[in-house]
């Protein structure tokens, strides 16, 4: 996964979702409002949170809307360099 800067990374994974998803790494599938209790946020926010990781690929949707993260680890590499 690419992210053409680290504005548009950070957009996408900002402090709120990274924790979601540090928090559904190997815990197998929860629904949006366990998620939302396990890390005391609403259940709207949540949502909203989930459905940019999913959309993005970080996490997978089921027929019921359940929440799952394929991942067991992420690893974040950042490479940054002087300008040409």
């Amino acid at each position: 996964m690419n992210f053409e800067t680290p504005a548009v990374f950070f957009a996408y994974l900002n402090g709120r979702r990274w924790l979601l998803l540090r928090d559904l790494l190997g815990q197998g599938t929860v629904g949006v409002r366990e998620l939302a209790r396990k890390v005391g946020r609403d259940v709207k926010g949540v949502h909203t949170d989930t459905q940019i990781l999913v959309d993005i690929g970080l996490l997978e949707k089921d027929a019921k809307g359940a929440l799952r993260c394929p991942y067991d680890r992420i690893h974040i590499d950042m490479v940054m360099q002087a300008a040409a």
